[in-house]
């Protein structure tokens, strides 16, 4: 039986619902600064969460439209939105998700080391750490972040790096992500991987079926998880020992 050592959190739409009110937002905030009339609407951003990175997506929608702007100013596109979302985090609009405390705070107790693996920049993840998470800082040993690899998700090398940061046997980690992508990246890199849909996915549509469990949420004691695939939840919520079961 393997047993679990470590985990590896994402953050957008799995420990936070960052993507629809807080990462869209600052986007179409960032093109009104710039002159643009680009708005991207909730539809249109779900699908370019297919595009792993923020100034990845800029690129893809402006080779999508035929724009004549540089790579150079899209990346001043990006620098205006990470100041836009910084403000929206320091605002107190973007939330933590149910039950991600509570599990951060179990994991820590039972010594399991933690790590935050994205592909949001730095820039982005570290206001987002000290406000909504500046209570859980020391629980994480390390943060992996769009500048730490060449290659993102769904490509392995955020997880691989976060493997050999961890100094753990692939079978004794898991992997906590809410999309196709980033179960795709886990996988790569032969990790166990629970899919926690985002809150903004009412479907089962269309979903990765390569996790090893999927679930709506983490759950709390006083509002269960719904199992959508997977092990049977062993109590109404992802706890130490469900995590513990879904990778043996």
């Amino acid at each position: 039986m393997h047993k679990l050592k470590a985990v590896f959190w994402d953050v957008d739409g799995t420990i936070a619902d960052t993507e629809l009110c807080g990462h869209r937002v600052a986007f179409n905030l960032a093109f009104k600064d710039f002159g643009l009339d680009w708005n991207w609407n909730e539809s249109q951003y779900l699908d370019l969460l297919k595009i792993s990175g923020g100034f990845n997506r800029i690129i893809h929608y402006r080779n999508n439209i035929d724009s004549d702007l540089t790579e150079s100013q899209c990346s001043e596109i990006q620098a205006l939105k990470r100041i836009h979302y910084k403000n929206l985090i320091q605002s107190g609009k973007i939330k933590v998700r149910e039950g991600v405390l509570r599990l951060i705070n179990e994991l820590y107790n039972s010594d399991i080391e933690q790590f935050i693996v994205t592909t949001s920049g730095k820039d982005s993840l570290d206001p987002f750490l000290k406000t909504s998470l500046s209570s859980h800082l020391n629980y994480f040993s390390g943060f992996i972040t769009y500048e730490d690899v060449s290659r993102h998700k769904p490509f392995p090398d955020a997880y691989k790096l976060a493997l050999k940061l961890s100094k753990q046997s692939q079978f004794n980690c898991i992997a906590i992500e809410d999309s196709k992508i980033g179960v795709e990246s886990a996988k790569a890199a032969n990790l166990n991987c629970l899919l926690i849909l985002p809150p903004w996915n009412s479907s089962k549509q269309n979903i990765s079926k390569n996790a090893n469990a999927c679930l709506n949420s983490l759950g709390n004691f006083d509002n269960p998880s719904s199992l959508i695939y997977g092990k049977k939840l062993i109590s109404n919520h992802v706890d130490f020992d469900y995590l513990t079961n879904i990778i043996n």
